[in-house]
């Protein structure tokens, strides 16, 4: 390799044929090595979609905070999509969601209903119950923002927590919901 000076602010390189191979395929391996890296793996449409709607009518069991299944009706557009869910923390009980979806989250009233849905099948129903609430919440899943983190709902059972002596039905690692989670990338 043998270096020119052309004026006092350009240096060129002479290189022979081989070096300028070698250089060409440097290059290449640089670029494309660039390309793959920068590359995000987009699994949002990977399999069915883990969604969350809210009810669009419901009715709740006797004397129980929890909806009453056979009663209950979603609206027709999820208010969580499946792209809006960036993982889920299988042993925190936390989804966290784009900043978009934690907006509308932030808009819920206390004790608005809201249902978990693998492919539009409903895995499990709960209460938006936010930390400030006065009112408890026994008998179902309850979601609340995790405050600490600002990108995450917590998920947990009863507000303000589980009463010794009531049994709620724990779906928040339904089979059908952690396989699809982990199919699409998503599962922490």
């Amino acid at each position: 390799m043998r270096w020119l000076q052309v004026d006092a602010t350009f240096v060129i390189f002479k290189l022979s044929d081989r070096q300028n191979a070698v250089m060409r395929h440097l290059i290449f391996t640089f670029i494309m090595s660039a390309i793959c890296i920068s590359c995000k793996k987009d699994h949002v449409n990977t399999g069915e979609p883990v969604e969350i709607y809210l009810l669009a009518s419901y009715q709740t069991l006797t004397a129980k905070c929890q909806v009453d299944p056979s009663a209950s009706t979603l609206e027709d557009e999820a208010v969580i999509r499946n792209q809006d869910i960036l993982e889920y923390s299988k042993t925190e009980y936390t989804f966290k969601l784009t900043d978009q979806a934690i907006q509308k989250v932030k808009t819920f009233a206390d004790r608005t209903p809201f249902a978990v849905t693998v492919d539009k099948q409903v895995i499990y129903y709960g209460f938006f119950k936010p930390s400030f609430s006065s009112s408890s919440c026994d008998h179902s899943i309850t979601m609340d923002i995790d405050w600490a983190s600002g990108d995450k709902i917590v998920l947990r059972l009863g507000y303000p927590g589980q009463l010794q002596g009531v049994t709620i039905e724990d779906q928040r690692n339904n089979p059908k919901l952690i396989t699809t989670l982990a199919n699409q990338g998503k599962l922490r």
